[in-house]
């Protein structure tokens, strides 16, 4: 029971960040910019967010094939097109509900394909790992790459400028990071006061041993080359995905790569700091655009106009991987 209220209280302060969010976004914005908004929206070439959604579609192909080659050794090959309409039903899922996917992909392959439900939950944990390297990686590129566009984002979050974030010896540049120096000790001390640092010590070990069990659990994979092969293209598809979406506006269609990399790092972040990503995802592409010079109703705009789209593609792709799943096994079975 204490689960169960402990998750409602977390879905529902994970909507209202959400929510509180878009009020945030959008409550300097006047009615001349609402219009430019609705324009952009108006203007914006969909075709090439037909783009976006292929390569959505396709990182799922990839993300079904490399659970299915987690899922052999423990003695299971688990049909392709039931494993894909379990990963969509999963995002779909977890638009309503955090993590409430992850068990609903693993109680659908239960159901058609018989593989307990313990045992393919575990194969998430190496997944998890693995995705959050890839993640890692991708913002250390970034890091080497736009560390100047970095600091800029980071000031554009915390209501700076960049004509401050220009000036590598402002007082901006002090202000940002000593607030984050003094959230992260107030943070601390919070948490001592609670747990006791040995506690919290010992939980962050275990974590990261976890995680680094995870990770080097690939060698024992009898086909690890081609479950990297999947892993880096889920993650070439995340990054051509904001690739085409830029070029939906004229504003943004310069944009290359290593725009479209960062806005798969923050993007990312954004995406689970709130449900669904409401609010977040939009404030995310809109300071990170403006350190590339994008205006800030034209970096609103494309958030709302990515996240409309992606959401939209999530949740048709969940109803009818529902509905496929149900027809397709029903005529599978035999007479």
């Amino acid at each position: 029971m204490k689960k169960h209220i402990g998750n409602i209280i977390k879905f529902s302060f994970s909507l209202a960040l959400g929510v509180g969010l878009v009020y945030w976004s959008l409550r300097g914005v006047t009615p001349e910019q609402r219009g430019m908004i609705a324009e952009a929206f108006n203007k914006a070439n969909y075709w090439w967010l037909l783009l976006l959604i292929f390569f959505g579609l396709s990182s799922n192909f990839f993300r079904a094939q490399r659970w299915r080659l987690l899922l052999k050794p423990l003695g299971y090959e688990p049909n392709y097109w039931n494993t894909f309409s379990a990963v969509m039903i999963m995002f779909f899922a977890n638009l309503a509900f955090p993590r409430l996917g992850e068990i609903l992909r693993c109680s659908i392959l239960a159901k058609y394909e018989k593989v307990p439900v313990e045992k393919s939950i575990g194969t998430m944990v190496l997944e998890r790992v693995v995705d959050l390297v890839c993640i890692l990686i991708i913002g250390g590129l970034l890091l080497l790459l736009e560390y100047q566009r970095f600091y800029e984002f980071f000031v554009e979050l915390f209501g700076g400028n960049q004509s401050a974030a220009s000036q590598e010896s402002g007082p901006v540049k002090y202000l940002v990071f000593g607030a984050f120096a003094i959230i992260v000790i107030i943070g601390l001390f919070i948490l001592n006061k609670k747990h006791g640092f040995e506690k919290i010590a010992a939980v962050v070990k275990e974590k990261l041993t976890g995680l680094w069990q995870g990770l080097v659990s690939i060698k024992d994979l009898d086909r690890k080359w081609e479950f990297l092969f999947h892993t880096l293209g889920i993650f070439i598809c995340y990054i051509l995905m904001p690739y085409f979406g830029f070029k939906c506006l004229e504003e943004t269609a310069h944009l290359g790569v290593v725009p479209s990399m960062a806005a798969v790092f923050f993007g990312g972040f954004a995406m689970v700091a709130t449900q669904g990503g409401i609010g977040a995802f939009q404030i995310a592409m809109q300071k990170l655009l403006a350190t590339y010079g994008i205006s800030s109703i034209i970096g609103l705009s494309y958030g709302w106009i990515s996240w409309s789209v992606q959401t939209f593609f999530v949740i048709i792709g969940g109803i009818l991987s529902l509905i496929f799943l149900a027809v397709y096994n029903k005529e599978s079975e035999p007479v």
